[in-house]
């Protein structure tokens, strides 16, 4: 899966079953996660930097160094975070609950690969990903009702 066929799944087959006043509930996948007017990292040039802080009103010193001015963006950059999906799902009225990363009670899956990583770590002798990809089918298979 990656972000383009996502979206063309959200557009083609999920928004158009949809009933009305859903929860689209999504967890941190990357590619339910791209965001749109990305803010810029700590390896931008400083005139980036500057370029986003402006277009957003932010104020900030001149004599500023490039390290103080990621730090005042992120601190912004919470208010500023546009997602794909997000914007996609609120253009048919829908609003997106993003799920903590890895959270076990909230995302019962990550208790699944859990499982299956620990199972097959446990039983892998060769290192070779063929033989993981084995490992890693075998221990999907076996997972159980009470797992």
């Amino acid at each position: 899966m990656n972000h383009a066929n996502y979206m063309k799944w959200l557009q083609e087959k999920l928004i158009p079953n949809l009933e009305s006043k859903s929860v689209i509930v999504v967890d941190n996948t990357s590619y339910h996660n791209v965001q749109l007017n990305r803010h810029p990292t700590n390896n931008a040039r400083k005139g980036k930097m500057l370029l986003w802080l402006d277009k957003r009103g932010i104020r900030y010193s001149s004599d500023m160094t490039k390290a103080e001015l990621y730090d005042l963006i992120k601190m912004h950059k919470p208010q500023y975070e546009t997602f794909a999906i997000d914007r996609l799902f609120a253009d048919h009225g829908y609003t997106v609950l993003r799920l903590p990363p890895y959270h076990p009670d909230l995302n019962p899956i990550e208790q699944i690969w859990g499982i299956v990583k620990t199972r097959t770590a446990a039983k892998n002798v060769t290192f070779k990903l063929q033989d993981i990809q084995q490992l890693a089918e075998q221990n999907f298979a076996a997972v159980t009702m009470e797992d």
